[in-house]
Order: structure tokens, then C-alpha cells, then sequence
């Protein structure tokens, strides 16, 4: 059975321009959650998530025995988790609180890239037809950006992009995807989303002309804040991470690319946090 309800998952690591993607999207005609995170120092933009499913998503994963940064693989179904701490039916309740009746919705927390176990059939169960995005943006980058504001070193930075990029690709594998880079956002985000389009097999609605100067607007070279090379392959967490990251541009122009999945589950075998 097809369903006309369509839920785009913003997916990917912290500070990989998932906010800004996410802006764009909702002005695409998708709606946004009711409770948005305020503006930060740190995001003067907006996060455009809901402070109720970081809230959750949080607690989420303490239930599993992790937190947002943590780098270790979830050993707990998160499903069975969530089902027996009740949090599986405050998933539910927030979805429907936080967005109604709205038939196009975006939704967007970092931390679902690891939860998808939960918010996929969630989702489905809603009579979504998920349509996941999943950022990408040079892991040095993003390291550098979490030293900044949390005070992290390279190789946890590294660790906890490689845990993220790892879970929303395997937990996306197989649907109909699309990795969106934050260069190509910042670049051209036109023929960004266009591709975008072709490879989810949803055409975006015609925006007025007010629309797209916002998001022209919304886009600001201050964006980025840091412009650095990609991962040295001189450790092993940057071998593993600069691998990654050519495989994940590999799945940007096919999806369903199998020397880069396979590459990745290579990958995902070996990385192994303590």
C-alpha cells in the first residue's frame, strides 16, 4: 500500500550543515515540529530539531547505555529498549504532538541516525513514507567544530562521526536515499537538492521566488567556520574515517553503490572504540 504522507529524515553527524539542510527542506513545504530549538551561540541559524525528541532521543540512548557522543556500537535492541522503559509509546505521542495531521514533514536529531531501529517503524506505522537525507561533510571538519564547542580532541571527534555516518548509512541501506554533502549545499544547493530528487524519486514542489531567495539567505558563507583538508591516513582512526568519507561520496552518486558498501561494512567490522 502507497501512502501520499511523506517524512524526509534529516540524517548524519552533528555539525555537517544537517540544520541548514533541514531549514531548506521545511521550506520546501515540509513541516517543521511544533517546539523548535532556540538559537545558539554555537547555531546562530537555528537548529530546526524539536527539543522534545532531543529530549527523548537523549534518553533514548542512556536507557541503551550511551549518550550522544559516545563511539561504541548500541549492544541493546534499541526497539526492545524503548518498548520496555515506555519510551517507545512517548516516541509515538511526540510525533503526533509535535507535527498533527501534517501530511509533509521534516524531521531532524543527529541522534536518530542511531535510532532508526525506533523511528523507522514509528514512522511507517504513522503512514510515513520516509525519504532519508544524510548529511555529509569532511570528518576533520566536523572534529575540529566539536573541539571547539565541546572541548573534544581530534580522535573522539573522528570516533563520533564515524559512529554516526556508520549507523545512518547501514540503518538507510536499501531504501531510497540520498547523501547530501555540505560542500555541495554551501556550493550549489539547487542542483544539490535537484539530485536529490531524482535519487529519492520525489520531485520537490515549484517554490515562489520569495522562497528561494530565503533560502538563498538562509546559506551564509559564516556557515563555515572551519575549511580544513580531509582525514591524515597516518592514524588509524583517521585511515578509517578518510575511508569512510570516500565512500560515502561514492554512495553520493549511487546510493546503492556496492564496492562502497562493502567497503563500509569493512569498516564497520573493524571499528571497534574503547
Amino acid at each position: 500500500m502507497t501512502t501520499d504522507k511523506r517524512a524526509v529524515l534529516v540524517l548524519g553527524m552533528h555539525r555537517s550543515g544537517t540544520s541548514a539542510l533541514t531549514r531548506i527542506i521545511n521550506l520546501m513545504c515540509f513541516s517543521a515540529p511544533k517546539t523548535l530549538m532556540a538559537a545558539t551561540e554555537a547555531n546562530e541559524a537555528g537548529f530546526w530539531e524539536s527539543e522534545v525528541f532531543m529530549d527523548l532521543d537523549e534518553r533514548i540512548l542512556k536507557a541503551c547505555g550511551h549518550k550522544w557522543s559516545s563511539r561504541k556500537r548500541l549492544q541493546e535492541d534499541a526497539m526492545a529498549v524503548a518498548r520496555r522503559t515506555g519510551l517507545l509509546e512517548e516516541v509515538r505521542r511526540a510525533l503526533a504532538n509535535e507535527y498533527g495531521d501534517a501530511p509533509d514533514i521534516v524531521l531532524k536529531d543527529p541522534r536518530i541516525s542511531r535510532l532508526m531501529a525506533i523511528y523507522g517503524p514509528v514512522l511507517k506505522e504513522a503512514g510515513y513514507r520516509i525519504l532519508p537525507l544524510l548529511a555529509l561533510r569532511n570528518p576533520v571538519e566536523v572534529a575540529a567544530s566539536l573541539t571547539k564547542r565541546d572541548g573534544f580532541d581530534l580522535g573522539k571527534g573522528l570516533g563520533i562521526w564515524l559512529r554516526y555516518t556508520l549507523d545512518s548509512e547501514i540503518a538507510t541501506r536499501g531504501m531510497p536515499r540520498t547523501v547530501i554533502s555540505f560542500d555541495g549545499l554551501m556550493g550549489d544547493w539547487r542542483s544539490t537538492m535537484e539530485r536529490a530528487a531524482r535519487q529519492l524519486g520525489e520531485p520537490w514542489p515549484q517554490l515562489p521566488p520569495e522562497s528561494l531567495a530565503e533560502i538563498d539567505g538562509t546559506l551564509k558563507p559564516n556557515l563555515r567556520h572551519h575549511a580544513l583538508p580531509p582525514p591524515s591516513r597516518t592514524s588509524w582512526r583517521g585511515l578509517l574515517a578518510a575511508q569512510t568519507y570516500d565512500a560515502m561520496q561514492r554512495l553520493m552518486v549511487d546510493p546503492q553503490d556496492r564496492a562502497a558498501c562493502r567497503r563500509l561494512d569493512l569498516i564497520r567490522a573493524v571499528f571497534r572504540p574503547l
